[in-house]
């Protein structure tokens, strides 16, 4: 079960009678005691139901570590890297399976099934990122995805899961977050069900200082769900959403500055961001007869982000002298989506179980993309010079088809084809000229297995074909002179197997290995867009288990017993080689991907009210640029970034049904790394975040 779900409307009882193994976003139907419980029920579906490799974050790990920046968690993600970029967590930087993770272009974001990039085709780079505050559970499909999701899910499709409505009339949470940097986040929501109608309000306030001069943050997030169940068989569900972001970018760091210990430092002290998104979905869920279901889901978001970065005197200069002047990146986009899904359960013969979905979206999205430079440095775009004003749009339609065969009680094989139309105009709106335009046509198979060995343990293998077609912000990106409407749309094969284990309560384990072919994957490179071949390929795996657990197991022979009592080691691994395989760069790896990341912790349990963890994540050496430079440069624009390991002390006392505190300690012994670099209007190194202390309080009622 996933993406856009009603799974959290209570009181719900299905009359299907089949199993259902096959759909990532089955609608389950269940009674619901709690908001996290019906994720929680989301998230093992998730689990049951995927012929490829998934990986969820449960409302209780979420609860432990208690984030303000959910790059924190996804660092953790078996198969991930994740560049920091402000310590807040505002801008996704995220990568899977060894693609570039700068602005998440290869990973499809999703929040309840609704996309978060303001484009899924025009210009998927991600300058939103949903606070950590406001997610209960996260689901990672890697191999199979774009067969149910569509494009940009080459490394996997991640889908952000918010809190469900309470079965209760009147429920009410209050959180609360204050940090050593000064920042803090204040959250509050009253939710809950009389009868047939379910609803669920919630504001939030996050803002502070940030770790580094210049980095301040002020973000109001509002969010209203309203349900109603008509009968048994069919619910819907309203939703609307504003958030409003303002916030400072202080830049990257000379090299001379980070090795002199001056993380704090900003450069840029007249850098803003603007980010105003609406969104309005809704969906509903309609059981037809025993084994039909109907799902429909429409969407529209508008998403409107200004950047106003002050110029620099001269690009490669070592004192990065700036100007009264400064640069201007405005883009407003709208997007609508529309997505039916029908699911039949049937029989052939003797052989019962199996499960048929037919889906298809209709999809259009616009953005108007303005740069501008500033006549000061403060100047807005009112007080500006257009240098690029362009109209972008992009019109999909696709159509999917998937079927589980369930050869046996223990066996399913899934194979599906997804097929997409895709059109994509551009015009520049400052000189006349024909409007530009391109189509494309994408058939997008795969096939999958599962097979079930132990009790909640699966062993599954996946072959499917992904793809990316070529956005026109890699077309026509002003700062890249020598882009071409002439790109090639990217496609991907990946092969993968694995198994996941959790056969005891005190034992789990995620281990897989995978390999992508990648073809005219879309590169920019010393200021040219191209198409260029690449390999991807390793292991990835998590796995926990219970010391008390184990040795009860082994001393007393009771393998499924829970004590109030449990000490649990953790570790986690990602192996990767990602290469290019053809032109300048063959045999060179692919930039911010590093070969190794080490996850490790312990963590003590005493019941479910209280939990202490350390834990911590290794990430080896990355190269910054396709020419995988070594040697650092004077301004910090090139140059391999090195290794580094992070730590963490985090605890929870569940004091009450009512009442739990968390208290921690991020980057507990203060390591000074980098996270990235930059050559363009925030030039330099950028610093990790320094170590902080924290505390929280979150009140039901």
């Amino acid at each position: 079960m996933a993406a856009g779900s009603l799974a959290s409307l209570p009181a719900q009882t299905s009359s299907s009678t089949g199993e259902v193994t096959t759909t990532l976003d089955e609608v389950v139907v269940t009674a619901v005691d709690s908001p996290t419980r019906s994720v929680n029920l989301q998230l093992e579906k998730a689990r049951e139901n995927t012929a490829g490799a998934v990986v969820t974050v449960s409302p209780e790990e979420l609860e432990l570590q208690k984030s303000n920046n959910l790059g924190e968690v996804l660092a953790r993600i078996p198969g991930a890297s994740y560049v920091d970029e402000d310590g807040h967590g505002t801008k996704t930087n995220l990568g899977l399976r060894g693609l570039n993770p700068i602005r998440s272009e290869y990973v499809q974001l999703l929040q309840d099934g609704v996309p978060l990039q303001p484009s899924l085709y025009s210009e998927t780079a991600a300058y939103y990122g949903p606070p950590a505050e406001r997610v209960s559970g996260i689901e990672v499909f890697k191999g199979g995805a774009s067969i149910l999701y569509g494009p940009n899910a080459v490394g996997g499709v991640v889908n952000f899961l918010t809190r469900g409505f309470s079965e209760r009339p009147f429920s009410t949470v209050l959180d609360g977050r204050i940090d050593t940097n000064g920042d803090y986040t204040g959250n509050l929501y009253v939710g809950g069900t009389v009868k047939d109608f379910s609803y669920g309000v919630e504001y939030m306030k996050k803002g502070g200082n940030g770790f580094r001069d210049n980095l301040g943050l002020d973000i109001d997030d509002f969010d209203i769900k309203l349900g109603y169940r008509f009968n048994q068989d069919h619910a819907v569900q309203v939703h609307f959403s504003y958030y409003d972001e303002e916030s400072e970018t202080p830049g990257g760091l000379l090299p001379e500055q980070f090795e002199a210990g001056l993380r704090r430092e900003s450069n840029k002290h007249h850098d803003m961001f603007y980010g105003r998104r609406y969104v309005f979905d809704i969906r509903s869920s309609h059981q037809l007869t025993d084994r039909q279901r109907l799902e429909l889901l429409f969407y529209t978001v508008s998403y409107r982000r200004d950047w106003y970065m002050q110029k620099y005197l001269s690009n490669t200069t070592t004192d990065l002298t700036l100007t009264d002047t400064n640069e201007q990146y405005l883009r407003d986009f709208r997007t609508f989506g529309f997505e039916p899904k029908y699911v039949l359960e049937y029989d052939l013969g003797q052989s019962t179980g199996h499960q048929l979905t037919l889906g298809a979206r209709i999809y259009s999205d616009s953005v108007h993309r303005r740069a501008a430079n500033g006549r000061h440095a403060t100047s807005r775009d009112d007080d500006a010079v257009l240098t690029t004003d362009e109209e972008l749009g992009t019109t999909a339609y696709s159509a999917y088809l998937q079927n589980e065969f369930k050869i046996t009680n223990r066996l399913s094989i899934v194979p599906g084809i997804r097929f997409e139309h895709i059109e994509q105009t551009w015009e520049n709106l400052l000189v006349t000229q024909p409007e530009k335009y391109s189509g494309y046509n994408i058939w997008v198979p795969g096939i999958g297995a599962k097979y079930e060995f132990a009790r909640n343990s699966q062993a599954y293998v996946n072959i499917s074909r992904s793809f990316r077609p070529p956005s026109f912000g890699d077309s026509f990106n002003p700062v890249i002179g020598a882009s071409s409407v002439d790109l090639k749309p990217s496609s991907a094969w990946t092969y993968e197997g694995g198994i996941r284990a959790n056969p005891y309560p005190w034992l789990s384990a995620d281990l897989g290995g995978f390999y992508t072919d990648f073809t005219d994957q879309v590169v920019v490179s010393a200021g040219v867009a191209g198409n260029y071949n690449t390999v991807s390929y390793g292991f990835e795996g998590q796995a926990e288990v219970g010391l008390v657990g184990l040795t009860r197991g082994l001393v007393e022979g009771d393998w499924n017993s829970v004590g109030d009592h449990e000490v649990f080691l953790q570790a986690g691994a990602t192996l990767i080689n990602s290469t290019f395989a053809d032109g300048p760069f063959d045999g060179n790896t692919l930039p911010y991907v590093p070969e190794q990341t080490v996850t490790f912790g312990i963590r003590y349990a005493f019941r479910q009210s209280f939990d202490l963890l350390f834990q911590g994540r290794y990430v080896s050496s990355r190269f910054t640029d396709s020419a995988n430079t070594v040697d650092e440069d004077p301004v910090g624009l090139v140059g391999r970034l090195p290794s580094y390991v992070v730590c963490d002390i985090k605890a929870r006392w569940q004091i009450n049904e009512n009442l739990a505190l968390n208290m921690g300690i991020n980057n507990l012994f203060d390591e000074s790394y980098v996270t990235q670099r930059r050559n363009t209007s925030q030039k330099g190194v950028f610093p990790g975040p320094i170590r902080a202390g924290y505390a929280a309080i979150t009140l039901t009622f």
